[in-house]
C-alpha cells in the first residue's frame, strides 16, 4: 500500500516537472525607419489615405513614395496625368496599396472643392494631408504679369489653405489627422530681391501652420510647416535658374527622401509644428534672428538668384492689366 502511495506520488512528481512553460506574451514590433520608431497604418478596411498635391514631382513624388512604404493608400494630384500614373503604378506594384488619380491645377480656384467632391465621392476620407504643390515666379515683382502672380498665389497660399479648411473638419470630428505643409527656410528669412512672393508665402505657412497646431493640438491632428532648403529636384530648372543654382557648394543642398523622412517622423510624433532640415539651413535661420533685421535683408539684396523672368511670366506693357498706370 505505501509503495502504490510512492508510485502515484513519484507520477505526479514527474508530471509537474515536465510541464511545458508558460508562453511568454507576444510584443508587437514597431517598424523603424531611420532612427525613428514609425508605425504603419493597419491593413484593410482600416489603412489610413494620404491626399498629396504636386505629386508627380520632386518633394511631392519622394513624400507620395514614403507613404506608400508605410502603408497608406494615396490620393495624388498634380498637373500631369501620365507623370502620376506612372508613380501610381510603380507603389502599386511596390507596396500592394491603393492609389487614386485626380488630376488638378491648383491655380484654378475651383480645384480644391473640386478635389474634394470626387474624394469624397469615392467613399474616402483624408488622414494625411501633404500641401506639396508649388513652384516661384523667377523676376523682379514688376518684370512678370500680374495673372503669374495670381496663378502662384492660388496654387502656394489659397489652396491649401483652403484644402485644410476642407479636410481639416473631417479630421477633427475623426480624432485624428496629420498635416504637412510645405514651406522652405525662405519663409523664416527676411525678404529678397527675385522671386518676391515665394519667401513671404512661405513666411504665411509657417504662421498659419502654428496656429493651426495650437486649434488643434487636443483634437488628434499635428500640423507641421516643413522648411527645407535647397533640395535637389527639377525646381530650378523650372525656375530657370539651374545654371546659377550649381554653383553653390555640395553642403547646401539636401536630398528629397531624406527631408520627407525627416518630416514624417516628426509629424507623426507631433515634435513641433516647424521642421527644418540640414546643420547649416538650422544654423541660418537661428544668425538671421540674432542679427537686425536690416543688415539681414541688405545681406541678402547682395545676390539676386531669381532676376531674370521667364518668357511667359514676362509682362505685357500694352495689356489692359498689366499696363502702368
Amino acid at each position: 500500500m505505501i509503495l502504490n502511495i510512492n508510485k502515484k506520488a513519484q507520477k505526479k512528481k514527474i508530471k509537474t516537472q515536465t510541464k511545458k512553460p508558460a508562453k511568454k506574451p507576444v510584443t508587437k514590433k514597431v517598424r523603424q525607419t531611420g532612427k525613428a520608431k514609425v508605425g504603419k497604418p493597419k491593413k484593410g478596411l482600416n489603412r489610413r489615405t494620404a491626399l498629396i498635391t504636386g505629386a508627380s514631382a520632386g518633394m511631392g513624388h519622394d513624400y507620395a513614395s514614403l507613404l506608400a512604404e508605410q502603408g497608406f493608400d494615396l490620393v495624388i494630384t498634380a498637373r500631369r496625368k501620365d507623370r502620376l500614373q506612372s508613380l501610381a503604378d510603380r507603389l502599386e506594384a511596390s507596396y500592394g496599396v491603393n492609389i487614386h488619380i485626380f488630376p488638378e491645377d491648383l491655380s484654378d480656384p475651383r480645384a480644391p472643392t473640386r478635389l474634394v467632391e470626387n474624394i469624397t465621392k469615392e467613399g474616402l476620407s483624408i488622414d494625411f494631408l501633404v500641401n506639396n504643390a508649388g513652384y516661384t515666379v523667377p523676376g523682379n515683382f514688376d518684370m512678370a504679369k500680374w495673372q503669374s502672380h495670381a496663378d502662384m498665389l492660388q496654387t502656394m497660399l489659397t489652396a491649401p489653405t483652403e484644402l485644410c479648411h476642407l479636410i481639416g473638419i473631417g479630421m477633427a470630428e475623426r480624432g485624428y489627422g496629420r498635416i504637412v505643409n510645405m514651406a522652405s527656410v525662405a519663409g523664416l528669412l527676411p525678404g529678397a530681391p527675385g522671386g518676391t512672393l515665394y519667401g513671404p508665402v512661405k513666411s504665411y505657412l509657417i504662421k498659419f501652420s502654428q496656429a493651426l497646431s495650437a486649434e488643434y493640438h487636443d483634437k488628434g491632428i499635428h500640423v507641421q510647416a516643413l522648411c527645407p532648403g535647397f533640395v535637389l529636384s527639377e525646381f530650378h530648372d523650372i525656375a530657370g535658374n539651374r545654371d546659377q543654382m550649381n554653383r553653390l557648394p555640395k553642403f547646401m543642398w539636401l536630398t528629397g527622401p531624406d527631408v520627407c523622412r525627416k518630416s514624417y517622423e516628426s509629424v507623426m510624433e507631433n515634435k513641433g509644428p516647424i521642421v527644418v532640415n540640414g546643420l547649416f539651413y538650422k544654423i541660418l535661420g537661428t544668425a538671421v534672428k540674432i542679427l537686425p533685421s536690416n543688415l539681414a535683408t541688405k545681406l541678402l539684396s547682395l545676390h539676386n538668384r531669381n532676376a531674370k523672368p521667364l518668357p511667359r511670366d514676362i509682362r505685357d506693357p500694352a495689356s489692359q492689366t498689366d499696363k502702368a498706370l
